[in-house]
């Protein structure tokens, strides 16, 4: 299981690779949330692949034994984490491959090339592309590097909560997006050192409910329903020991509506004139959903990338078609 050391001996491995990620409050976004909440928004998009998921990748390259560093890494993903992959890759003169689903966005597909990765589009959906890309490690000796329920990679990801409970070490709470659940998970273990009270809401969208429905029947349900523009959250069931720490950790579990991400990608735009993906909007629409709930207290927001592809940013911005 995956330890507060770890995170934080992750954070010590990726320091001549990263500096700390700024955190900002913004009044005019206070204002339009309402109910007295502080809003602190975590600029993760500011990383150099504009995701968190380049402290993942990061994290799991840098870990990896000599001999594994030789052999090569494979990935699979829908945009970010074959991003994150690619450059750290790259960066420690490792060969990747990022196999994505066919059909998958043109602009995430070219950004992995850029940084470095050899792009392989195969599987009709992503579920489909993992088994293609497992077959093709075991066949070909490449070290797999899974989005979630690889322990470095969640360890790299935990660092961005170290870094955020230690700028603003009073937050009540936290509302995080969720997908795979790698920042969630690693958000829950580094609160349970540095601020036990702090309440944790997870939130995903109502168009990939997979984890979200999971988290309430207590047991790994499959969806079909993935039909999300946030597809950095769009994922069909939850997988690994991430689980069972979301199980124990997360205060609630809530899903968005299309519109409601909609609507919070744009808030941020205005408010921070900052670029934002849907999956990163996310957390902002769940703490719209719950500013009841969290009234007069200090909450903590991840922006948690900002690769959105120009069709879905155009068709969001204008509000007509959301």
């Amino acid at each position: 299981m995956l330890s507060f050391s770890d995170i934080v001996d992750a954070r010590e491995k990726l320091s001549p690779y990263l500096t700390d990620t700024p955190v900002r409050n913004y009044k005019s976004l206070d204002d339009e949330i309402g109910e007295g909440v502080r809003a602190f928004v975590k600029h993760e998009n500011h990383l150099p692949t504009n995701s968190f998921k380049y402290r993942n990748g990061l994290s799991a390259v840098i870990a990896l034994s000599k001999e594994q560093k030789q052999r090569g890494v494979i990935a699979t993903t829908l945009g970010n984490h074959g991003q994150g992959v690619a450059i750290a890759s790259t960066m420690l003169g490792i060969k990747s491959k990022i196999y994505v689903p066919l059909n998958n966005n043109p602009e995430k597909n070219e950004a992995i090339r850029n940084f470095g990765g050899m792009l392989v589009e195969a599987g009709e959906d992503y579920s489909e592309t993992i088994r293609i890309a497992e077959a093709e490690a075991l066949e070909n000796n490449l070290v797999m590097i899974h989005s979630f329920t690889n322990q470095t990679v969640c360890a790299g990801a935990g660092t961005l909560s170290l870094e955020m409970l230690k700028q603003i070490p009073d937050l009540d709470a936290l509302v995080l997006s969720v997908g795979g659940g790698s920042h969630a998970v690693g958000a829950i273990i580094v609160a349970r050192k540095l601020n036990p009270k702090i309440r944790i809401y997870g939130v995903q969208a109502e168009q990939a409910p997979a984890v979200h429905d999971s988290w309430h029947a207590g047991r790994v349900l499959k969806s079909k329903k993935n039909h999300t523009f946030a597809d950095g959250i769009r994922v069909t069931a939850p997988a690994g020991f991430g689980f069972e720490v979301l199980r124990e950790g997360l205060t609630d579990f809530i899903t968005v509506s299309e519109f409601e991400i909609a609507n919070a990608l744009r808030m941020y735009i205005r408010n921070t004139h900052n670029l934002c993906e849907g999956a990163a909007a996310a957390g902002l629409a769940g703490l719209l959903k719950l500013r009841k709930t969290l009234a007069g207290k200090k909450v903590g927001l991840v922006l948690t990338g900002s690769n959105i592809d120009q069709k879905t940013l155009l068709s969001v911005l204008n509000e007509k078609n959301t």
